[in-house]
């Protein structure tokens, strides 16, 4: 899947989010202390998901500062590719996200259940980059809050589940 949204923040704004990112989770995880330069295609590291009790493995398939970001993730379940691709344009910075979620191949799910769950991973790739920005601007105005990723289920679509029939 495909999502592009210009925000309005700088291309330097957007990589040292990105690079400061990656390195608090790959020197918190696995105890090793990489520098910037260390960013590039072919580093891998691990970390667990307490919350999923499983090993998640990433992957740099590129990296190229100012241009593209492209990961792999593995996990037991699934495998998802991650991609920003990014330009710079006068309203800000052009962000191309690409996603693609293996599990959620158009051949094993029909119409209808296609259409709505793109509906909802579109809305969530939305957020992801909307965070970004809020994270960036925040940082940029000397407010500090922890990053927190957008829970995995949508908080109406866990109540219409979770209700007994």
């Amino acid at each position: 899947m495909k999502l592009t949204r210009i925000l309005k923040i700088t291309e330097k704004d957007f990589y040292d989010f990105l690079e400061n990112d990656l390195l608090s989770n790959i020197n918190q995880c696995n105890g090793k202390e990489l520098s910037v330069e260390d960013i590039k295609k072919g580093l891998k590291y691990s970390k667990y998901d307490n919350n999923a009790h499983t090993r998640i493995d990433i992957s740099i398939l590129e990296y190229k500062r100012g241009e593209l970001y492209k990961s792999k993730i593995k996990t037991f379940m699934d495998t998802i590719t991650i991609s920003y691709e990014t330009e710079v344009v006068e309203e800000g910075l052009k962000i191309i996200f690409n996603q693609h979620i293996e599990s959620f191949e158009k051949e094993k799910h029909n119409k209808l259940m296609r259409m709505f769950s793109e509906g909802v991973y579109f809305g969530r790739m939305t957020d992801t980059l909307y965070d970004i920005q809020k994270k960036i601007l925040s940082s940029k105005q000397g407010i500090t809050e922890p990053f927190t990723p957008q829970p995995v289920g949508h908080k109406h679509l866990k109540k219409l589940f979770s209700k007994e029939i």
